[in-house]
């Protein structure tokens, strides 16, 4: 999938969370992943490691201190669209030295008792958890990472800068962005000074 999705770098090696945009495989890179997981969310779905707990240094986190999560992921919008920077949901970065086992692999039949198994170890990992997330620190989400996550241009949005003029983005640098006019202007602006009007 070469679609670009603007959404949140979550790092728990840093413990920082920043607005980025990836594609699928530009987000495996990024996590340092050959397989990704879509975590499903209320508000848009998480990209992880699927082997993320195999990792002898695997860092876990939590989401909404009642889902363990291990290394870096990438929240995004539902169906791999752009996430708004609404409901962001809660992170928190576990203390030190925290004993953490990863959740176990498991196959159940489907049948009554197999089902209601299911959901018995389902609430355990749960509270194992909420268990570790005690005395966790919660994670500080960019105060402008919903505007930088929202109205980041890329190449081929439509912009307004500074007088007023409305163009198209031909080049996206460190700071900077090139926008191409009507009249077949090109004209290189600060990436700050401009409003995205139209995402491609």
């Amino acid at each position: 999938m070469n679609n670009k999705a603007k959404g949140w770098a979550i790092d728990p090696v840093t413990r920082t969370i920043t607005a980025q945009a990836h594609t699928w495989e530009s987000a495996k890179r990024w996590i340092g992943c050959d397989l990704l997981e879509r975590v499903r969310l209320d508000n848009g779905e998480l990209w992880v490691n699927e082997e993320g707990f195999l990792l002898e240094d695997h860092r876990p986190w939590t989401l909404n201190r009642r889902q363990m999560i291990a290394g870096r992921a990438f929240l995004v919008g539902g169906e791999w669209t752009d996430h708004d920077g609404q409901d962001l949901p809660e992170v928190t970065w576990l203390r030190s030295g925290c004993q953490v086992e990863p959740p176990k692999a498991r196959a159940y039949p489907m049948t009554p008792d197999g089902l209601r198994q299911m959901a018995l170890d389902a609430q355990e990992e749960r509270g194992m958890a909420e268990l570790a997330a005690v005395g966790s620190t919660p994670a500080d989400w960019p105060n402008d990472g919903p505007r930088q996550a929202v109205a980041a241009p890329t190449v081929g949005d439509f912009v307004t800068v500074a007088s007023g003029f409305t163009g198209m983005v031909m080049a996206v640098g460190d700071g900077w962005i090139e926008v191409r006019f009507i009249d077949g202007r090109v004209v290189e602006v600060p990436t700050q000074s401009v409003e995205v009007v139209y995402v491609d």
